[in-house]
């Protein structure tokens, strides 16, 4: 087992699960989650035809970097939302969920040889930027995000020397 894992804190939706055990909210008030950011509508019929209709694509895995055709969905989506044009072919990596991402991220580019390896986190963080700071061996630091949503709050990390 690798010894870094006595670094990680408890996974924080499942001590807020259990604080909210049996908690109702008062009569006439909608709960309001503040747990994971899962899916909380049902899935649109046009996706479920096209899953329905594509089943024979489930035979065989897909490509590791993804179908080129989704890649370039996702670039040109990028480029109508945002504005800004990506090469799809080496700058987008479709992927299951964005905590695998982030993890595989801080492991490929963070390396615990260097000395005073240091992850910046912004804080409030999606506790995965600490675990996988902590499990490539760097150190996780946050700062304070700004109150002003004009504000650089990206929670982009940091890669450098404490």
């Amino acid at each position: 087992m690798n010894p870094l894992l006595t670094h990680l804190q408890p996974y924080p939706f499942e001590r807020l699960r259990q604080l909210f055990a049996g908690v109702q909210p008062p009569a006439g008030l909608p709960a309001i989650s503040l747990g994971m950011g899962e899916p909380r509508h049902p899935t649109p019929a046009f996706i479920q035809q096209a899953l329905t209709d594509h089943l024979g694509g489930l035979a065989s895995y897909p490509a590791t970097a993804g179908d080129p055709r989704l890649r370039e969905a996702c670039a040109q989506w990028l480029h109508r939302r945002y504005g800004i044009a990506v090469d799809a072919a080496t700058q987008v990596l479709p992927v299951n969920g964005s905590r695998e991402a982030l993890f595989a991220f801080a492991q490929t580019v963070i390396d615990p040889t260097r000395e005073g390896a240091t992850v910046v986190c912004p804080n409030p963080f999606y506790q995965i930027y600490e675990g996988a700071a902590l499990l490539s061996g760097a150190l996780a630091r946050t700062y304070a995000t700004q109150a002003d949503p004009g504000a650089a709050n990206f929670g982009l990390w940091a890669l450098g020397h404490a």
